[in-house]
């Protein structure tokens, strides 16, 4: 059986459209170029990652240097381009135009996906959902070429290639997921579900600019300068995790994806190509911290359920940041909301109905919301001892 391939090269920013361009078609070329991927006539779709309204430079979206360079080679292979995604909150063309991509897609004269309507999918080995309703623009499409960033994600640790594809949710369904799955791990065996329905044929991992802290939205943008290309996600997603320093073993995607036999986890089945991604490696990248069990105590699952959750953070409103958006209200699965930032402060989260889904954290635009410790962890630092 021959190795995963995932082929990396370096590139030190967006500045300069033709090195952007250079960078990604060197990248793929180990793998045998954009021509072993894409066909002339066939329908490709760019799937991006638009999570929320904000600029490029925030680098919580996919930046529209990577999505020009990602349609220019498959335009050059004769494909029929489209561009999409589904945001938690906004409409998907208005999303599109805050990050920059729309501007890329008049310019290469570029449709714009159908992830309003929906098409649906059906996948006998999937563990989940056997049957699901994506988006429409999935089913249209010959080739789906997934175009995510490398971030930390306070609900999931890291959201890489296997996540991009929840966008294939439309809209506000994908936080009912949230609710209706009560825990992360069937949430990211939800995710490769979506995948083996949809099956990506690539993926190039725009990783000039990842995200650390308190991602995949509110965290910080930090350079990683590197492009990345495979077929196989979850190798992907273990090449990334080595450079950033994140234990795959804590990436419930990655558990998720080993457990159901869907693609390579483990760094040393990977053959990486290009250049040397040891050379790309973040010793200071800023990890989610998250309780991942607790193994030491021989209390039921319930118990072991509580604990979990008094020891997760709690979203709260930073008054003097909420512009009254509402997109936290709008984005909760909860009904009714289990957040609103028109209360006085101390309803403003009810923290009996919260789920710890943190869709509130990823959806607000201006980083007002806090992820607060509990008291029990405050007090008791409980966290530190069962492996946050």
């Amino acid at each position: 059986m021959s190795r995963a391939r995932v082929s990396i090269k370096g590139l030190e920013d967006y500045a300069d459209d033709d090195k952007v361009v250079g960078a990604v078609r060197a990248c793929l070329e180990p793998l045998g170029g954009m021509g072993a991927f894409v066909k002339p006539g066939q329908k490709v779709l760019l799937k991006v990652n638009i999570v929320t309204p904000l600029a490029p430079e925030r680098a919580a979206t996919t930046h529209p240097a990577m999505v020009r360079a990602a349609a220019r080679l498959a335009l050059e292979a004769g494909g029929r381009v489209s561009v999409g995604d589904s945001p938690g909150i906004g409409d998907p063309a208005k999303v599109l135009e805050t990050c920059g991509i729309a501007a890329v897609m008049r310019e290469l004269k570029l449709e714009l996906a159908d992830f309003k309507n929906t098409a649906t999918f059906e996948c006998a080995e999937n563990r989940v959902a056997r049957k699901l309703d994506l988006a429409k623009a999935a089913a249209d499409a010959d080739v789906i070429i997934t175009i995510p960033k490398p971030k930390t994600h306070m609900q999931m640790t890291y959201t890489g290639a296997v996540k991009n594809q929840f966008g294939l949710i439309p809209g506000t369904r994908k936080a009912q997921y949230h609710y209706r799955l009560e825990t992360r791990e069937w949430l990211a065996m939800l995710m490769v579900d979506i995948n083996r329905m949809a099956r990506p044929a690539l993926c190039i991992m725009d990783a000039v600019y990842g995200m650390d802290g308190e991602g995949p939205s509110s965290g910080n943008p930090r350079k990683i300068a590197a492009v990345l290309a495979s077929s196989d996600l979850p190798a992907m997603d273990a090449v990334c995790c080595a450079i950033i320093g994140q234990d795959p073993e804590q990436v419930p995607t990655q558990a998720a994806c080993r457990e159901s036999g869907f693609g390579t986890t483990e760094l040393e089945d990977i053959e990486v190509l290009g250049d040397d991604w040891k050379k790309f490696r973040l010793r200071d990248f800023e990890l989610v911290k998250r309780v991942s069990s607790v193994p030491f105590l021989p209390l039921p699952k319930a118990a072991h359920k509580w604990i979990r959750e008094q020891l997760s953070p709690r979203p709260r409103i930073i008054n003097d940041k909420c512009i009254l958006c509402m997109a936290c209200f709008k984005g909760c699965p909860v009904e009714p909301s289990a957040i609103d930032p028109r209360r006085e402060a101390a309803r403003q989260v009810n923290d009996k109905t919260c789920i710890r889904c943190y869709c509130c954290h990823e959806f607000c635009p201006e980083k007002a919301i806090r992820l607060r410790k509990s008291w029990l962890d405050r007090i008791f630092r409980l966290s530190a001892l069962i492996g946050r």
